[in-house]
């Protein structure tokens, strides 16, 4: 009895024996694979930190908007960083395919390889007729065929402006045409100013034009030609032509080849001004005027305030107005949001626009 007693003590014994060495081995293996583990998420965590969140070094983003999508990312590209998220978008005055706003905005300072989001231009989402109100026929038919479409009917009334001169179009000024479409102008038969009949001023030195004209008190405009063989300082054509009537204070367009004398007075000149918004400005009014050397004021450009999700996307901060310019000497451009002068821009013989404070 007592021997049997004997060996069942010794088996519970080595069975707990043979328990804590499995136990001791189990726990080393798993100490073993904790370490590991511990090791591997160290390491992970440093290449994170060193790699992902320290980045590379230091660069400024560069200017990239007024430019095309592919010289953007030339110029992203050198500098270490890269064009992101492309969004595209309407817009009434940037060329197709150019970045109108980015983010972030140029001069930040961030990582090398961070990308740049940008708004991309589209145009405008169909073609639309130009603003041809108060041009002359002549001035209407050039901004038809520059806009791809084609002189539609003419028809005159009396009107208090010059004759010729655009009162009404159809469609009106921003109106959806399609390519080639015609555009139907309204022209002023004149008034009961003063009127003469226009002399024959081909061939006269440009210098004794304005002397010619001077009692008909109308508005000239010289426009220099590149004419192989043609005379130089001397008229070459006219508008209107000889022996047409004309009325007080009538734009009268001649053409001459430049000689080594002073240029020809009132000279035309083309410039393209550029206003930047320095904040979103889609529910906002915007206008545009050009006010001439003698006082007139025309408007040029203008947009209601809108809250739609296009505008949202096109009117944002560090987009542009851009407006070309045809001006005789000088003018001055103002820019008005909300009916409020925030810019005004001086022009004067051709030089760039210069703001004035």
């Amino acid at each position: 009895m007592g021997r049997i007693l004997f060996d069942t003590f010794s088996e519970a014994v080595l069975s707990f024996v043979f328990f804590i060495l499995r136990f001791i081995a189990w726990s080393m293996q798993w100490s073993i694979a904790l370490a590991l583990f511990l090791i591997v998420m160290v390491g992970a965590g440093y290449f994170v930190y060193a790699f992902a969140l320290q980045g590379g070094a230091h660069v400024s983003v560069p200017a990239i908007v007024d430019m095309p999508t592919t010289d953007a990312a030339f110029l992203l590209t050198e500098r270490g960083l890269e064009l992101g998220r492309q969004t595209p978008v309407s817009h009434p005055t940037a060329p197709k395919y150019h970045i109108i706003a980015q983010r972030p905005s140029a001069g930040r300072v961030v990582r090398e390889g961070r990308r740049v989001n940008v708004f991309v231009s589209m145009g405008q989402d169909y073609l639309r007729a130009p603003d041809l109100m108060g041009l002359s026929l002549e001035e209407a038919r050039r901004e038809i065929a520059a806009a791809r479409f084609r002189v539609g009917s003419l028809a005159r009334i009396q009107e208090e402006a010059p004759r010729d001169t655009v009162v009404g179009q159809d469609p009106p000024p921003g109106g959806e045409l399609s390519d080639q479409g015609e555009v139907h102008l309204l022209l002023s038969a004149g008034s009961e100013r003063p009127s003469a009949l226009m002399p024959d001023i081909r061939g006269l030195p440009v210098d004794e034009v304005e002397q010619q004209l001077e009692d008909m008190d109308v508005v000239l405009v010289a426009r220099e030609v590149d004419i192989l063989d043609a005379a130089a300082g001397v008229v070459l054509d006219q508008t209107p032509a000889p022996d047409t009537l004309v009325y007080q204070g009538q734009t009268v367009t001649y053409d001459y080849k430049r000689s080594l004398a002073d240029d020809a007075p009132s000279m035309r000149y083309e410039a393209t001004v550029r206003h930047q918004m320095f904040y979103d400005w889609y529910n906002r009014e915007a206008r545009v005027d050009v006010v001439d050397r003698m006082g007139n004021r025309q408007t040029v450009y203008s947009k209601a305030p809108a809250t739609d999700e296009a505008s949202r996307a096109t009117f944002v901060s560090g987009t542009a107005i851009r407006v070309p310019v045809t001006y005789v000497i000088e003018a001055t451009v103002e820019v008005y949001i909300d009916d409020t002068l925030e810019a005004s821009y001086h022009l004067k013989d051709g030089n760039p626009p210069v703001k004035v404070d």
